[in-house]
């Protein structure tokens, strides 16, 4: 019912302030220099893409003795073989603001069981980062135990829309979220936070 206009000098035109993961109905019509215009064109229906952000990189270099096997989080329940770092942003789960939540680890030992810290961060703002107060929602002080889970509220603050979580499992140490560190594993999953009202 709302039409916003743009005038087009020469054949073509970039087109700013679209919000991402919108639908959008476009038209052309010509414009001479005498005056007359042409009728405008049948639509053209698109959806522009979301915002893609680049998130720092963190890696293990060895999971020879230790790796993360299981992630379970909400109806997440991935189980995975060794890598130094798990691309699974195709694995998702939707998560409520406001709503309690817990995440579990297994962690794998290939022969001697070491003492190891785990921690988890969700991009709560979904700036790229997970540096922002309370998005690092899990932390374990190097242990044995396995599993090992944590409890978490997604806060009332936090964006509505698909964001990044990081599992990290290190060797006798917690890391940082950006660290590259030897022993252990790095994945990351896709978070879904939706308000705790109708849309």
């Amino acid at each position: 019912s709302t039409w916003a206009t743009n005038t087009v000098t020469g054949i073509s035109t970039g087109l700013t302030s679209l919000s991402a993961l919108t639908q959008y109905e476009a038209q052309v019509r010509s414009k001479c220099s005498g005056g007359a215009n042409s009728g405008y064109s049948s639509s053209v229906n698109f959806t522009t893409t979301d915002v893609q952000l680049n998130y720092c990189n963190s890696a293990s270099t060895n999971t020879n003795d230790e790796y993360i096997s299981r992630v379970q989080l909400n109806t997440i329940d991935n189980t995975s073989g060794p890598q130094v770092y798990s691309d699974f942003t195709s694995v998702s789960t939707t998560v409520t603001k406001g709503s309690q939540y817990i995440v579990t680890i297994t962690p794998t030992w290939t022969g001697t069981v070491y003492s190891e810290g785990y921690s988890v961060w969700i991009d709560y703002n979904r700036d790229g980062d997970f540096n922002d107060a309370g998005e690092q929602v899990f932390t374990q002080a190097p242990t044995q135990t396995t599993p090992v889970s944590g409890s978490f509220i997604v806060p009332s603050g936090a964006t509505e829309a698909s964001t990044r979580m990081r599992v990290t499992l290190s060797y006798n140490a917690n890391v940082g979220p950006c660290d590259s560190f030897t022993y252990g594993e790095v994945e990351d999953y896709t978070i879904i936070i939706e308000g705790s009202g109708p849309d």
